[in-house]
């Protein structure tokens, strides 16, 4: 199978790309745009490994020259993207994404983009698409691959390149599958889980005479993988990626490079797409930052025609790229060399370099926004649990503590506070997104798949059966805003839930009716042991972020789509979102030893619920809590009396 220029892999990559930036912008049309990438892997595993198999039979394979050829054609557009990225990232990006960024640029240059972007993951992370490098994890994917593939075919014998090819492959796909329920974070940015997307490529390459013999087979399913490509980025089947959809796709693009179509090579579509895929590395390279200024300026979301116009100045940039980067440099004849070397580490020292120097250079002499908008984990992150409750040193301020903490991210925010406040022991009990609902949690088909809800609901059991034991603890605080309970649908899930009913496990849809049911459980089986129960309300929010809205602000930066210029929240807008919520928790107040806190009599008035206390800002982001701002609150709402048993608890 001759390799040459290919104008039916030219048009896979322009397929492959237009789903890409079609998806950033926004289109719903095409929901499973990001599939594109999986097509750019069957398509580097492809053409790398036919290369380096001609060059390995024919004795001519060198290392050298291979690492050598590599870094002269990604490497100039790939640092000037992250050179001018890193002039406007200071103007853009708050302190905590600038601070992300340069870890960022060393990802890129270090090829360990992904590992850098899964390490930035964490629940109170910046969310995925601020980040304006978030692009290169795909790339450094394949750099990776890259980097073992040559050595697999110069020191593994040629009779064992296909069944070690196989198994390799066959165990990717095999941890991908298994651990996408657990991990879907790692699973997605991590080699071992998503090599075999390339190795689907890697295949077709390594069997050319397989491939000739069943041709009048590839003729058949040539059609079949054609629609495939067309049919699933449109109509997905919602299974969790990398998948079926994904497995799908990669299949189907290597049945389609394997088949070689010669309507491929003078279609006037397939020489369009080709025409697209000429220019699409520096497409892909340029699109993305511009998206991520975007959605770091704007603190609720970005509309439709910004998304368009942001899209067309991604196309112009790439465009500019491919002309004044890209195409020169193919051009370019050097040799390999250690003049070479040494300027190509000198160039990534000093785009590594760049960003530190002018986030220096541009620094507010003022507040620490990075400092004050940290993770508010509670204690610290290590009590923000993934495995069934038990007792630790670091998340409990006394050995005997008289409080326990127990819920998801809005009770860890309160930590500080109660601490801070109660004068009495403090022990921690929280789980990401897993409120203190005994029998039932949260269910999505993203990041919430039912191995997560059945964990979910054995942690809340595991923190009832300590409570039995744990005779120090007298008072439990319950918090979280139960929304991913009472909200079927959400800018980012489509929330079901997971219910014991009669000893077995039911998915079901999201209710008030259910989440009652099961915080009813939750406050009876504290009262009958004595406990007293403290619900404490969700902070005002109304889909915005209140912590980046005041931060940019404060530094003079754009700000787009604040509901107020003081980036308090509107009284009426906090309402409506936490309708449900509301009405949850004016459910529970008529319980038996259950006192419920609510923080609008403090924070709100009749228009607006203030986003700082007495010049104290409150929130980390759109809905939690700062260290300061939870010391602040608890200080105002008397935390320390209400939460000593020995006090009667006043109507609040």
């Amino acid at each position: 199978m001759s390799q040459g220029f290919r104008t039916d892999i030219q048009a896979l990559r322009g397929l492959a790309v237009s789903l890409v930036l079609l998806y950033h912008a926004g289109f719903d049309f095409f929901g499973a745009g990001f599939l594109g990438v999986d097509v750019f892997f069957v398509i580097s595993g492809f053409l790398i490994t036919d290369m380096v198999r001609k060059e390995v039979e024919a004795g001519r394979f060198s290392f050298i020259n291979f690492y050598f050829r590599r870094a002269k054609r990604l490497l100039p557009a790939a640092y000037v993207t992250l050179l001018a990225s890193a002039l406007v990232a200071p103007f853009v990006l708050n302190a905590q994404e600038l601070q992300d960024f340069t870890r960022q640029v060393f990802g890129a240059v270090s090829f360990s983009a992904n590992m850098v972007l899964l390490m930035q993951a964490g629940y109170f992370a910046g969310a995925a698409d601020l980040k304006p490098l978030l692009h290169t994890w795909s790339l450094s994917i394949e750099e990776q691959y890259y980097l073992l593939l040559p050595a697999f075919l110069a020191f593994v014998p040629r009779r064992y390149w296909v069944p070690g090819g196989l198994v390799l492959f066959l165990a990717s796909l095999g941890m991908c599958l298994g651990l996408q329920a657990y991990k879907p974070i790692a699973t997605f940015y991590l080699l071992p889980t998503r090599g075999w997307e390339l190795g689907v490529g890697s295949m077709v390459a390594l069997m050319p005479a397989l491939m000739g013999r069943i041709r009048p087979l590839l003729a058949v399913l040539f059609w079949p993988a054609v629609a495939v490509l067309a049919v699933i980025p449109v109509f997905p089947t919602g299974l969790p990626h990398p998948g079926p959809d994904a497995l799908l796709v990669c299949l189907a693009t290597a049945v389609v490079i394997a088949r070689r179509h010669p309507l491929l090579e003078r279609s006037l579509l397939s020489r369009g797409l080709a025409r697209i895929g000429d220019v699409s590395y520096s497409l892909y390279l340029a699109h993305w930052p511009p998206f991520a200024f975007l959605k770091n300026a704007s603190v609720a979301g970005v509309t439709p025609t910004q998304n368009l116009l942001t899209l067309l100045l991604g196309i112009v940039l790439g465009l500019l790229l491919y002309r004044f980067v890209e195409m020169p440099t193919r051009r370019w004849q050097p040799q390999p060399s250690r003049g070479f070397a040494f300027g190509t580490l000198a160039t990534s020292c000093c785009v590594i370099g760049a960003p530190v120097a002018m986030a220096a250079g541009v620094a507010s002499a003022g507040v620490d926004y990075a400092h004050l908008r940290r993770a508010n984990d509670g204690f610290s992150a290590a009590c923000v649990y993934e495995t069934p409750f038990s007792p630790k040193a670091a998340c409990q301020s006394s050995e005997n503590p008289a409080v326990m903490v127990w819920g998801d991210s809005f009770a860890m925010h309160l930590v500080p506070g109660i601490v801070a406040t109660s004068g009495r022991g403090v022990q921690q009990a929280t789980r990401g997104n897993c409120a203190p609902a005994l029998g039932l949690a949260p269910l999505s088909d993203v990041f919430y798949q039912r191995p997560w809800s059945e964990a979910c609901m054995e942690f809340n059991d595991s923190v009832l059966a300590y409570l039995r034991e744990a005779k120090s603890i007298e008072v439990v605080v319950l918090s979280s805003p139960f929304r991913q309970l009472l909200t079927p649908e959400d800018a980012k899930h489509h929330w079901r839930t997971l219910a014991r009913v009669d000893g077995r496990l039911v998915e079901g849809q999201a209710s008030l009716e259910r989440a009652s049911a099961a915080m009813r459980e939750t406050v009876r089986a504290l009262t009958a042991m004595g406990k007293r129960v403290v619900l404490v309300a969700p902070p005002p929010g109304s889909g915005f972020n209140i912590g980046t809205c005041v931060e940019r602000r404060a530094q003079g930066k754009l700000v787009l789509g604040a509901p107020r210029a003081d980036c308090d929240v509107p009284v009426d807008d906090y309402q409506r979102m936490y309708a449900r919520t509301r009405q949850l928790l004016e459910s529970l107040k008529g319980e038996p030893g259950v006192e419920v806190v609510s923080l609008d009599g403090l924070l709100c008035d009749a228009s607006r619920c203030v986003s700082s206390l007495e010049g104290q800002l409150l929130y980390v982001d759109g809905a939690h809590l700062t260290h300061e701002g939870s010391v602040r609150v608890a200080q105002k709402l008397g935390f320390g009396a209400l939460l000593n048993p020995r006090l009667a608890a006043a109507p609040r």
